[in-house]
């Protein structure tokens, strides 16, 4: 099967990679979309997606004391009630909202509202973590299926490293650039979901924002997981790196003016395509003034991005499993 290689090159492969061996993404043939792509350490993904939708019945849970009850309105329930304001494919309109909203004599209709906004949040998280696999694996794809113009080898020397600004470099960065910004939301809307846990709204008099409307990753300290150990709240180097690279694109464009691919010659032949990493110091791009870009270390980002994309997926399994222990767990003892 064709294998996009860490080193930015194509492979055919018959086999499956190892866990433990290199890494690679493979694209399997005849299988659906969200199948397509395979690679070391993948299983986590599904890992993931299970411990999310028990968050689905923790804001059930927490809302609703009789399951049996909430489920028995939930058939009642009008579709506006879970589609409007939330799905393009609902055609209603703010004021159609609102007067639904007035007119309705539904059973605990803003409970189940504010559940519904409680699980969107949940949702959210899924869809941001789609869009980083998605980045993650084309930045793969992208780096690797361009065909290098003749002209280039015919001038290379035999082993040498030639620089591209390209269309594939530019796309490479953006897919580089979109996963940090994604993960960096996923840490905003990770406190909103704690906080909604840790501050539960008892009173549904009315239909109400969700107390965490305003809060963002720079409220965390607020909460009772805040610096927990080997989740995303941890004062640790690992996430403050992802803070400072998403702040960097999203502050001040990018993280490089001109993106460039570096591709390796040995023998007259590609031995390997690759982008670099920034020179990072204790969490922080490394500054001198104002200048933020150095590239000294010769980090590619082909080698460091497996483990930044295995890790923030542990960190955030090691989160919901302390949300469970800390929200819920212990209210109940």
């Amino acid at each position: 099967m064709k294998t996009y290689l860490s080193c930015g090159m194509i492979k055919e492969i018959p086999y499956i990679l190892a866990e433990d061996g290199a890494f690679g993404i493979q694209e399997m043939e005849g299988k659906i979309l969200t199948d397509r792509y395979i690679y070391p350490g993948d299983s986590i993904k599904y890992e993931l997606d299970n411990a999310l939708v028990g968050l689905y019945d923790i804001f059930r849970d927490f809302l609703f004391s009789d399951t049996d009850e909430y489920y028995r309105e939930l058939k009642f329930l009008p579709l506006w009630t879970q589609h409007a304001g939330q799905d393009s494919d609902f055609s209603f309109s703010a004021e159609d909202f609102r007067e639904c909203i007035v007119k309705s004599d539904l059973p605990n209709l803003y409970r189940h509202l504010y559940l519904v906004d409680c699980q969107f949040l949940v949702g959210t998280v899924q869809n941001l973590l789609c869009a980083m696999e998605d980045a993650f694996i084309n930045y793969y794809k992208t780096i690797s299926s361009f065909r290098l113009e003749k002209h280039y080898i015919d001038v290379t020397n035999p082993d040498d490293i030639i620089v591209m600004l390209s269309e594939e470099a530019t796309k490479g960065s953006a897919y580089i650039e979109t996963y940090f910004t994604k993960a960096y939301s996923i840490l905003d809307i990770m406190c909103k979901i704690c906080y909604e846990i840790q501050y539960q709204r008892t009173n549904f008099d009315s239909y109400l924002k969700i107390k965490s409307a305003d809060v963002l990753w720079g409220k965390r300290k607020k909460l009772k997981i805040n610096e927990v150990e080997n989740t995303i709240y941890e004062n640790c180097e690992f996430i403050r790196n992802i803070e400072a690279i998403r702040n960097e694109i999203v502050h001040n464009g990018t993280w490089e003016l001109s993106p460039k691919i570096f591709i390796k010659f040995k023998d007259g032949m590609e031995e390997e395509r690759f982008m670099l990493f920034p020179d990072m110091e204790q969490g922080h791009l490394a500054t001198v003034k104002n200048r933020k870009h150095f590239f000294s270390s010769n980090i590619k980002v082909n080698d460091i991005l497996p483990k930044i994309h295995k890790e923030f997926k542990m960190r955030i399994l090691e989160t919901i499993s302390q949300i469970k222990q800390i929200y819920v767990m212990d209210e109940q003892m």
